[in-house]
C-alpha cells in the first residue's frame, strides 16, 4: 500500500485504541473510588467513634453515674432471605441483654429494630440473681431494609447490619455496651456469597425531632444509644459475573468474526453484527434484571456499554470497509483495515474485561 494508505489505518487503529483507554481508565477509576469508599464507610459504621458519609449523628453526653448499663449481644443464628433487587434481607438471631440493679428494667420489652420489622419475638431465658445481676435471652425473626449499593454487582460487597435499639428510653436513661461473646453461627449461609468478617460495637443514634415531648424543648434532639451488629459479606467467585455475561462475550465474538468476512459480501458482513447487536441488548436486559430500579451506572452498565459499542463500531467499520472496496475499488486498503480492526477491537474488548472487574472487585 501507498504511505498515506498506511497512515489512515494507522492513525484509525490509534484514535480507536486511545478511545478505549480512556473510557477503561475512567471506569476503572470509578469503581476503584467505589470500592474503596465503600471499605471506609464499612469501617467507620463499626468504629465507636467513626462516621459514615452523610452521617450528622450528636455524641453522647458523659454518662452520670445512675444512668443504668445494659451489655448487649446477638448471636445470628440463620438469614432467610436476601435480594438485592427488593433492598432488603431477613434472619433470626438470639439476642441478650445483662445488666445490674433495677429488676423492673426488662430492656427486653422495650426491644426496637432500626430499619426493619419484627415478625416474631419469644423470651426463652430470664434470670435474676441475689446479687443484683439480670439476664434476658430472646429469639427474634426481623425483616431489615437495606439499600444495597449496586455499582460494583456482581463482583461486590456488603455489610448486612443488625440495628437495635431501646425504644422508650434514650441515652439519658439507659445505655448500651456492646458484649465481646456476640458471633455467628457457621451455619448461616447466602447463596453465592461467604462470610468474610464480622463484629459489633454501640454508637449514639440521634433523632432529629423531640417526638412532641412537653418535658423538653422542641428542638432538643432524641440521642439513643444504638447496638449494631456487622456481619461482612462478600462474592464467593466470579461465576455469577460470566453467567451474566456469556451471551454478551458470544455476541462479541460474532461481531468480530464479521471482519474476516469480505466487505463486498454485503449480506453476512452486515447480518453479523446486526445480529450480536440484538443479543447484546437481550443480554442487557436480563442482566439489569438483579438490580432495583436506578439511575446511576454501574458494573453491569460499563460491560455492557462496551460490548454494544464494540458491536456498534464493527458495524460502523464495515460499512467504511464496504465503502473502499466497492467505491473506492481498492481490496488492499479494506484488507488491511479489517484486519488492524480486528485485532485492535479484540485487545481492546480483552483489556476491558480484565481491567474493570478487577477494579470492581478488587
Amino acid at each position: 500500500m501507498a504511505p498515506e494508505k498506511k497512515k489512515f489505518v494507522i492513525g484509525m487503529a490509534v484514535v480507536v485504541a486511545v478511545a478505549y483507554l480512556i473510557c477503561i481508565l475512567l471506569s476503572v477509576q470509578v469503581l476503584r473510588d467505589n470500592r474503596v469508599t465503600a471499605e471506609l464507610n464499612h469501617q467507620a459504621r463499626m468504629s465507636s467513634l467513626g462516621k459514615e458519609q452523610g452521617d450528622s449523628s450528636s455524641g453522647l453526653a458523659s454518662a452520670g453515674s445512675d444512668i443504668p448499663t445494659v451489655s448487649v449481644g446477638t448471636y445470628v443464628d440463620g438469614i432467610d432471605t436476601f435480594s438485592i433487587r427488593d433492598s432488603s434481607w431477613s434472619g433470626t438471631f438470639y439476642v441478650w441483654f445483662r445488666w445490674k440493679g433495677e429488676k423492673s428494667l426488662d430492656p427486653g420489652s422495650k426491644l426496637v429494630v432500626v430499619d426493619g420489622n419484627i415478625t416474631k419475638k419469644e423470651l426463652l431465658e430470664e434470670y435474676h440473681g441475689e446479687d443484683g445481676t439480670h439476664y434476658q435471652r430472646l429469639r427474634v425473626s426481623a425483616k431489615f431494609l437495606k439499600f444495597f449499593d449496586t455499582m460494583r454487582v456482581p463482583l461486590e460487597d456488603h455489610m448486612l447490619n443488625i440495628y437495635l435499639e431501646d425504644g422508650a428510653r434514650d441515652s439519658t436513661k439507659l445505655r448500651y455496651v456492646a458484649d465481646a461473646s456476640s458471633n455467628v453461627s457457621s451455619r448461616v449461609q447466602i447463596s453465592g456469597y461467604k462470610i468474610t468478617g464480622k463484629s459489633s460495637v454501640v454508637k449514639p443514634h440521634a433523632y432529629r425531632s423531640s417526638y412532641g415531648d412537653p418535658r423538653v424543648d422542641a428542638k432538643t434532639e432524641k440521642v439513643f444509644t444504638q447496638y449494631i451488629a456487622g456481619i461482612n459479606i462478600a462474592r464467593s467467585s466470579a461465576g455469577v459475573y460470566n453467567k451474566i455475561f456469556l451471551s454478551l462475550f458470544a455476541a462479541l465474538a460474532l461481531a468480530l468474526c464479521s471482519f474476516y468476512v469480505k466487505a463486498s459480501d454485503v449480506g453476512p458482513r452486515f447480518s453479523l453484527p446486526s445480529a450480536a447487536y440484538f443479543g447484546a441488548v437481550a443480554n442487557s436486559y436480563v442482566a439489569n434484571s438483579i438490580l432495583p430500579p436506578s439511575g446511576s451506572f454501574g458494573l453491569v452498565d460499563y460491560v455492557a456499554a462496551f460490548g454494544l459499542a464494540t458491536i456498534a463500531l464493527s458495524l460502523i467499520l464495515a460499512l467504511l470497509s464496504n465503502f473502499i472496496m466497492v467505491k473506492k475499488e481498492d481490496k488492499a486498503l479494506s484488507y488491511a483495515l479489517d484486519r488492524v480492526m480486528f485485532w485492535v477491537l479484540l485487545v481492546s474488548c480483552i483489556l476491558a474485561n480484565i481491567a474493570i472487574p478487577w477494579a470492581a472487585r478488587g
